[in-house]
């Protein structure tokens, strides 16, 4: 059981990373959020990594904190490898997206992009991969998180939608990717 629960442990540390950083943020004399994702713009590539983990307020840090700590605690009940492939494939490809295709002159922040990476994936994989545990799963996040599917349209100025509808579609393909992968 303790193996199960590794990756919620490890999404929690990662959120007090956020935090940690949230903090360094208020301290220095330079805004570091300036590192987000500047879409198309070269010299903000980095920002495709950095981005998840910088936030704009302490509202912003722990309306992530949560899913974050159960989506991918969920996650890691398949396996903690599951969860960090996730982790990292869905911070680059819907990082990659929100810089190529999100509204210009603005910057880019926080780690709900892969939240909702996280929320698309366990939806679909759960209904394509068709056993009980993993529908459970999805039925279970979809009752909870259901209100999600709000934060990927452009309602609310000054969020990314963009980082979630286009974190949302990455998580389904990936969750669709490994439904199937281990169905063959």
């Amino acid at each position: 059981m303790k193996r199960n629960l590794l990756a919620a442990k490890y999404s929690f540390f990662i959120m007090l990373l956020c935090s940690a950083v949230f903090v360094l943020n208020a301290l220095l004399p330079f805004n570091i959020n300036q590192w987000g994702i500047v879409p198309r713009s070269s010299g903000h590539l980095s920002g495709i990594v950095f981005a998840p983990f910088l936030h704009g307020s302490w509202q912003h840090l722990l309306s992530n904190f949560v899913p974050f700590v159960i989506f991918g605690g969920l996650i890691g009940l398949h396996n903690v490898k599951r969860f960090w492939v996730l982790f990292i494939v869905h911070i680059v490809s819907t990082g990659l997206l929100v810089w190529l295709f999100a509204r210009g002159n603005s910057i880019h922040i926080g780690i709900s992009g892969v939240i909702y990476a996280f929320w698309g994936y366990l939806i679909v994989y759960g209904l394509v991969r068709r056993k009980f545990m993993h529908i459970l799963i999805s039925l279970v996040t979809l009752f909870f998180y259901g209100g999600l599917v709000f934060g990927v349209l452009p309602t609310t100025p000054g969020v990314s939608f963009e980082s979630h509808l286009l974190g949302a579609l990455v998580g389904a393909l990936s969750g669709y990717y490994f439904a199937k992968s281990e169905t063959r």
